[in-house]
């Protein structure tokens, strides 16, 4: 993995002090940091962080930050359209959230980001895996519940 997408959720926790995922977070943010992953940052995410902080307090001079576009608006429909066709999968999510993931994941696709890290493993299996099926695309997807030292297999 060379390049990865911070959620918001991720966000919130590396800047939440009281958190109980915030150590993951920070271990995280810096493992990226000491491999030279690179950092993206969608607009879209900078929208849902600055509902309840200032975005300015978002690590901005360590990441890129992605507009949404007129590309990743048309990808994103499609993304939306694969999962509408197979509503009982996606019945009990929000639509916001879907609408919402489909923009982040569109953004992954046509950067060719190979990585996303979010608490919402939820949408792992409803969500993203879907599409990554059906479009033949393939990104890894951190789940900021696993700590650092599990997700690279080490003992403590």
């Amino acid at each position: 993995m060379d390049s990865v997408l911070l959620d918001t959720s991720f966000c919130i926790r590396l800047l939440k002090n009281n958190d109980p995922l915030h150590s993951n977070a920070k271990e995280y943010f810096k493992y990226f940091l000491d491999k030279k992953i690179e950092m993206y940052l969608s607009s879209i995410v900078i929208a849902e962080y600055s509902v309840k902080d200032d975005a300015n307090n978002l690590p901005l001079e360590f990441v890129k930050i992605i507009p949404f576009d007129f590309f990743d608006g048309k990808t994103a429909g499609e993304f939306h359209s694969i999962l509408i066709s197979n509503k009982s999968q996606v019945a009990s999510i929000e639509r916001n959230v879907i609408k919402d993931d489909c923009k982040l994941i569109a953004q992954i696709f046509n950067r060719k980001i190979n990585g996303y890290i979010t608490k919402d493993k939820k949408s792992f299996g409803r969500i993203i895996q879907p599409i990554l099926q059906n479009k033949g695309f393939d990104i890894e997807l951190l789940d900021l519940e696993v700590s650092l030292n599990v997700y690279k297999g080490e003992l403590f």
